[in-house]
């Protein structure tokens, strides 16, 4: 286990127990990091369960990465409540489509919600760093969560590839520019967990059933 005692770590994206945020929650946690969580307020009641669970997390504020004003009034609400405090660690596990772009062929989605998509599940690394970045300390580190269908196909999960691949761009791009600052930008590849966005891909159990019968390691 790691020892990173009187490290702090801002968390985006845990929306419930099953969520792989929240598993890196607990692997932080146990290494002695202090937590500070970005919920959506529609999570708000079940986020908030989970604080009793890990003594670790310091403070809970609303995150929207859909704009700029929604994403910075989580480091605003942050940085009033821990004047002059900055975090060592950020953990971007921010992922979601519409329902719409799983319910007809590629083709056909509407660019609407190609752009929600795109919005949330890619850009948002850009806007999330784009703030965050006065309240990193130097040497920080960044992980973002990205997928093996950013480059090779896999049957129903549709626009999330673009989004993943797209998010894997900033990464790259986002890694060379922060980089000579000395902060880390890295993405990190799971395979199919069982989770509230992977519940919304359709077909999703017969991916995991496939990757549960043919992966090396079971």
């Amino acid at each position: 286990m790691l020892n990173l005692s009187g490290k702090t770590a801002f968390v985006f994206g845990v929306a419930s127990e099953d969520s792989i945020a929240w598993a890196i929650c607990k692997m932080l946690a146990e290494s002695g990091v202090n937590l500070y969580l970005g919920y959506q307020k529609r999570f708000r009641s079940r986020v908030f369960q989970l604080k009793d669970k890990l003594p670790q997390i310091a403070g809970f504020y609303p995150l929207d990465v859909a704009q700029d004003a929604t994403t910075k009034e989580f480091f605003d609400a942050f940085t009033a409540e821990n004047p002059g405090k900055k975090a060592d660690i950020l953990i971007h596990a921010i992922g979601f489509a519409p329902r719409t772009c799983f319910d007809r062929p590629i083709l056909f989605v509407e660019d609407q919600d190609i752009n929600t998509a795109m919005t949330i599940s890619a850009n948002s690394l850009q806007r999330c760093l784009k703030f965050a970045l006065p309240y990193l300390n130097p040497n920080s580190s960044t992980i973002t969560l990205t997928y093996a269908a950013s480059n090779r196909y896999v049957p129903s999960y549709g626009i999330m590839s673009m989004a993943k691949a797209a998010l894997e761009c900033w990464t790259r791009e986002l890694a060379c520019h922060l980089g000579p600052e000395g902060h880390r930008v890295n993405a990190i590849s799971s395979g199919p967990i069982r989770t509230i966005a992977a519940s919304g891909i359709p077909g999703f159990d017969n991916i995991l059933d496939h990757v549960e019968k043919n992966s090396p390691l079971r």
